[in-house]
């Protein structure tokens, strides 16, 4: 049996440029080549990019939900999420925050997000916002930003800490209640990108029961334009190293940015299915690509 949950894709945002549908199209993912599992789970990230803000932040988020609704209308094999009720031979879909942006600054819309299917979201992308600042920044939570967790939290909207910085990451762990998740994520001690985990990070998400998403952009890989499994599973044995088995998990970033060339397409993941299992255990390969997020979910959501 072949199962795949995924944390984070890109393809809304795709979608919402080219005018494509999420059902058919030629992107990374799309659901009609995705039929390949015997139960799929994908995140799909309404993406702001930090050139956007306010309302037209807020409307750039609403724009993708729509993407994803009319998938919904068009076609019975993509349907929404169920943690209780993983259905088998159709797309289980998660929607997801990227940049907290999407807000607009008015933490009233968290309600409406819950509302919209939002399941997890990311207070920052690489810059700063009204919350937080990213990657890209040396500012840590905001005000606003620490209001924001407690209503997350709240509304179990899980946060997701992959684009934050030192600052605000630590910042966050001072007040998070609740486990949080970094959904597309690397080891900055096999690959040292401000956008991946050192082992400090690593370990207080472990120690809090979140998730780590191993991202396939070879530049979270091992710096160079493309990479090879054996060097993604360098990251997957470190994590496990600092005792991560139960918390690893898959983050693609597909559609978000480009993935190393074996591993491209979602119709190229059952190639790396096999390649796992040559060189971990059957129960363990089942535990990372999606046991761990399965189980997660059902707890926290």
């Amino acid at each position: 049996m072949m199962r795949h949950f995924d944390l984070h894709c890109d393809t809304l945002n795709e979608c919402r440029k080219l005018k494509a549908s999420l059902v058919q199209n030629e992107l990374n993912v799309s659901v009609e080549r995705g039929m390949l599992f015997d139960q799929w789970v994908q995140t799909f990230a309404a993406f702001i990019h930090d050139d956007c803000r306010g309302v037209k932040a807020y409307r750039r988020f609403l724009a993708q939900v729509k993407v994803l609704q009319n998938a919904f209308a068009q076609s019975g094999k993509i349907v929404p999420y169920d943690p209780k009720n993983v259905q088998e031979g159709v797309c289980n879909a998660i929607l997801s925050v990227e940049n907290g942006a999407a807000l607009g600054g008015k933490l009233e819309r968290i309600s409406e997000f819950r509302e919209l299917g939002v399941r997890i979201l990311s207070l920052t992308w690489n810059g700063e916002n009204e919350l937080a600042g990213g990657a890209d920044s040396e500012i840590g939570l905001t005000a606003l930003g620490k209001q924001a967790v407690k209503e997350l939290e709240a509304n179990r909207i899980v946060i997701d800490v992959s684009h934050m910085n030192n600052a605000s990451f630590w910042e966050l762990c001072e007040i998070a209640e609740r486990p949080f998740i970094a959904t597309h994520s690397n080891c900055f001690d096999i690959c040292p990108h401000k956008r991946n985990l050192d082992d400090l990070q690593i370990q207080e998400i472990i120690r809090r029961g979140g998730l780590i998403g191993i991202n396939f952009y070879p530049i979270f890989i091992n710096g160079e334009s493309d990479a090879s499994f054996q060097e993604l599973r360098g990251h997957i044995r470190h994590i496990v190293a600092l005792g991560g088995e139960d918390v690893i998990a898959v983050g693609s970033d597909f559609d978000g940015a480009a993935a190393l060339s074996r591993l491209n397409r979602i119709e190229k993941i059952p190639d790396w299915h096999q390649n796992l299992n040559k060189h971990f255990d059957a129960e363990f390969v089942d535990k990372f690509t999606f046991k761990n997020a399965q189980r997660f979910f059902e707890e926290n959501l």
